[in-house]
């Protein structure tokens, strides 16, 4: 089809040049009227818009399908269009309804004016948006690096509109919370500290570093820019769910967000700081009296050793965990319960490398294997896995549909004692449950006590 181009006069160019004083203002603001007061028109304009953006010129057709929800009415009646015609038709001409408001009592108003106002938008190309944009984010850029370098850093390897339209919008506002958190990373806490005591401290608001802002998120971006460069996120790379890595990089740099909700189940175990034994922990485990123990009495804990022997059973299932309880009152155990949270890695990581082995007993379903596998890579031969073999899977009976989705994360299984039971998983497409192993698991933990 040959495109008509029309090449639009000088002085009717948008953006650079001035109405003429001489228009008369009350057509201007009735043509406006007319056109962004009747829903069909509304959409001629938008789409004349769009065009443009692609072409730099009023060129093209608009689909008769758009129209379907709206009154024609208006649009035929000016476009001079007999209803037996729009009835044959599948679109109109640019050209045509430029063609039919030249002719209009509202020729005096630029047509450029008119589509600008009623959509919204400056006429503009494509290119010409990107150049603008490209300027505009330069200028962004040069602003937040004169507040603190790196932030220029993180913004120019990755281009993030957010901030920018921000910038754009409430230049004074955002350059602000700019400079607080500049001012946070220059004082970031020495002792561990509560975020919102923390934000307080900076800002004078406690809320100010919340993750639901701006402000907090710009926060976290730069936390999380320096804990990739700590050799501590290698240590746990790929290990901790979104919201366990947000903990852990806040904790690295002695920010607790959560320190009372974020915890996990415990028994048998005595905590230290240095060399003298937690009188809280140590009466705990003596009345063999299991507890939650929260991220707020993990942080200053040195390490921690099983109350008896040189054995921690980690197991998933909360259930199991309580039954195993009534088996072994003074077992030392701890639940994960599920996705691994913050609490479970800090009390973990206190544990020494040396003498101690942790077991780990999951479910068979993609998570439980995924939390094992988690595990054995991260700790080794330090870990090892009891009730996970292929005959434990099938003497649990396993009769859980698995859909596709959570079928895919068995390929993400990597360590070697788990890829049979996930492969023959795979190809069972079903769950099974450690309540079905449960005199299998509870002979296996008494062998190994007794061992």
């Amino acid at each position: 089809m040959k495109m008509i181009f029309l090449k639009m006069p000088v002085r009717k160019v948008l953006g650079v040049a001035k109405l003429d004083e001489r228009l008369n203002e009350k057509l201007k603001a009735e043509a406006i009227r007319y056109f962004a007061g009747k829903p069909v028109m509304v959409i001629c304009i938008k789409q004349i818009h769009k065009k443009y953006e692609s072409f730099g010129c009023f060129t093209g057709t608009i689909s008769k399908s758009l129209f379907k929800k709206v009154d024609t009415e208006p649009l035929l009646m000016f476009m001079g269009i007999a209803q037996w015609e729009w009835e044959k038709s599948k679109s109109i001409k640019i050209s045509d309804f430029l063609r039919n408001y030249e002719q209009s009592k509202f020729e005096p108003i630029p047509f450029e004016l008119v589509v600008e106002s009623v959509s919204g938008k400056q006429l503009k190309t494509k290119q010409e948006l990107a150049e603008d944009a490209e300027t505009e984010y330069g200028s962004f850029l040069v602003e937040i690096g004169e507040i603190y370098p790196l932030f220029r850093v993180v913004f120019s390897r990755n281009r993030n509109t957010a901030y920018l339209g921000w910038f754009l919008k409430e230049p004074n506002a955002c350059l602000a919370a700019f400079r607080n958190v500049a001012e946070a990373l220059r004082n970031l806490p020495q002792e561990y500290t509560k975020l919102p005591v923390f934000a307080h401290r900076i800002s004078g608001n406690p809320h100010a570093f919340d993750s639901s802002g701006l402000t907090g998120q710009l926060l976290f971006m730069m936390l999380y820019h320096k804990y990739a460069e700590a050799e501590s996120a290698q240590a746990m790379n790929g290990f901790l769910s979104k919201a366990e890595l947000e903990n852990e990089i806040y904790g690295l740099f002695k920010i607790i967000k959560d320190d009372i909700m974020n915890f996990t189940a415990v028994n048998g175990l005595i905590a230290y700081r240095g060399e003298e034994p937690i009188a809280m922990w140590q009466d705990a485990c003596l009345d063999r009296i299991p507890w939650n123990v929260p991220v707020r009495q993990l942080l200053d804990i040195s390490w921690i050793r099983p109350g008896k022997g040189k054995q921690i059973f980690l197991i998933e299932n909360s259930g199991v965990y309580s039954i195993l309880l009534d088996a072994f009152p003074d077992c030392p155990m701890v639940c994960t319960n599920g996705q691994f949270r913050y609490a479970v890695w800090l009390l973990l990581e206190r544990i020494p490398d040396e003498g101690i082995t942790l077991y780990y007993s999951g479910d068979f379903d993609p998570e439980g294997l995924l939390m094992a596998d988690t595990l054995k890579r991260r700790y080794g031969e330090k870990l090892q896995l009891i009730g996970m073999t292929t005959d434990h899977y099938l003497a649990s009976k396993p009769v859980t549909e698995i859909d596709d989705k959570r079928l895919q994360k068995l390929k993400r299984v990597q360590a070697g004692e788990l890829r049979g039971l996930a492969d023959l998983m795979a190809e069972k497409k079903v769950a099974g449950y450690q309540e079905g192993i449960l005199d299998a698991l509870l002979d296996e933990i008494r062998i190994l006590r007794e061992g």
